[in-house]
């Protein structure tokens, strides 16, 4: 009889253990239900000047949708543009080097003569002129290093210049709409003054809250699939079903209802979305890996 309790005690132990290994119960991987989501932008911007100045001017209208990168305002700068036009042509201007080089062949040439003028009759010509045409010789070597140094500088200038004439246009950050216009071509505008708003509505964002008791089930990365919810009718928009993924998960629980906010990032599959619309969101837990088995070998005893 002992030794069939020894048997059953085997059996059942590793059971026991692999269920005390972390492994989720099977209930948390069930989808969780938020209600009353709130759908918002992700992409918002309102663009403003980087320096005063006046509008030369405003291209894109309210509703016109803007590329990235694309201008979409400009202060007037025929000052800049005048710099760096100057910068430019001295930039290409190498008259300095080419002038430094010939010199330097001459000072190169007058050295070597006198040389060989020593060696044939010593002393014709003074020591002191000999000198005095390796110094030149050397000095126009700098006088070459000088002039590639000084290019390099008109270069450097072309590059800044061109930096100064960019603060002179307002660029769209992304693809988008425009859904705001501030101020027309020919206004004056101080540094950080808005000029427009612009939105990209190709990805938007659903916002819930989970209750504390599914949090730990609720990971970056778990598939969402979100119904629209508008109160009050029945369109048939509220059947689309739209997916997504979880992005961001708060580390702070709202202190009166004891939930934590999610948001979902979302494809505006056919521009059906709206920001400021509520809907429902289930989100399906990705399987949670068991942990892995730890084992304490037993002390040994003396």
């Amino acid at each position: 009889m002992m030794k069939l309790a020894l048997a059953l005690t085997v059996v059942i132990w590793p059971i026991v253990t692999s269920t005390s290994a972390g492994e989720v119960p099977p209930k948390t991987r069930k989808p969780i239900e938020l209600t009353r989501c709130r759908i918002k932008l992700i992409d918002k911007v309102t663009l403003a000047s980087d320096r005063p100045g006046i509008l030369r001017f405003v291209e894109p209208k309210e509703g016109d949708s803007v590329k990235r990168d694309q201008p979409v305002a400009g202060l007037l700068d025929d000052v800049p543009r005048a710099k760096l036009s100057r910068a430019t042509k001295e930039a290409e201007n190498d008259i300095e080097i080419r002038f430094s080089t010939k010199a330097a062949e001459v000072a190169k040439n007058e050295l070597e003569q006198a040389i060989l003028v020593n060696q044939d009759v010593a002393d014709t010509i003074p020591g002191i002129e000999i000198i005095r045409l390796r110094l030149a010789k050397e000095k126009s070597v700098l006088q070459i290093e000088q002039a590639e140094h000084s290019l390099e500088i008109n270069k450097l200038a072309v590059k800044e210049a061109s930096a100064e004439l960019r603060t002179y246009e307002i660029p769209a950050p992304f693809s988008g709409t425009v859904t705001r216009v501030f101020k027309k071509k020919g206004e004056a505008v101080r540094q950080g003054d808005p000029i427009m708003e612009v939105v990209n509505t190709e990805r938007l964002r659903a916002e819930g809250y989970v209750e504390i008791s599914d949090i730990w089930s609720v990971q970056v990365g778990d598939s969402v699939e979100v119904y629209l919810d508008i109160p009050d009718v029945d369109l048939p928009v509220e059947k689309e079903k739209f997916t997504g993924r979880i992005v961001f998960i708060d580390v702070e629980v709202e202190p009166v209802r004891r939930r934590v906010k999610v948001w979902a990032d979302l494809v505006n599959r056919g521009g059906m979305l709206r920001a400021g619309l509520t809907a429902n969101m289930k989100i399906l837990p990705t399987e949670p890996k068991p942990a892995a088995l730890t084992t304490t070998e037993p002390k040994s005893e003396d």
